[in-house]
């Protein structure tokens, strides 16, 4: 049996001294779990370096790696927006009923992500941090 790497990633929110609002992707293992005065379980990704390191993450931004790198060898995850084809198409990566799947536009079936591989799939961005990515232009009008 062939051994896949599963990994997940989220999205860690800080403030810094001047104010500032910044925020890092963590890689790792997810974990919900609680701490000492925390309201209930936290959203954790975890990190091996010199022994385990947890970080508090977004909840809504965690999402798996998926197996596939696109075409520049970046590893492809869930909520990723994609190009795919000639021409181009554009398309949000979601895992839906075990399998991960891309969903474009307001298209009804999505495409199996393992099927548009061989197409030239590119990242080009995520759902959290680049949504203007998902706004189709046409003739000056958004759509």
């Amino acid at each position: 049996m062939a051994e896949r790497e599963i990994k997940f990633r989220g999205l860690k929110r800080f403030q810094i001294f001047s104010g500032e609002i910044k925020q890092v992707w963590i890689y790792g293992f997810y974990l919900k779990r609680g701490t000492y005065g925390d309201p209930g379980p936290q959203a954790h990704i975890f990190v091996y370096e010199n022994g385990y390191e947890g970080y508090r993450v977004d909840s809504k931004t965690i999402g798996q790696f998926t197996g596939y790198r696109d075409t520049a060898s970046v590893d492809i995850y869930e909520d990723d927006i994609i190009t795919f084809g000639e021409p181009a198409r554009v398309g949000v990566v979601e895992h839906l009923n075990g399998a991960f799947v891309v969903r474009c536009g307001k298209e009804r079936l999505p495409r199996l992500l393992g099927n548009l591989v061989s197409q030239g799939v590119k990242v080009i961005g995520n759902r959290f941090e680049h949504p203007h990515l998902l706004i189709k232009k046409k003739r000056g009008a958004l759509k």
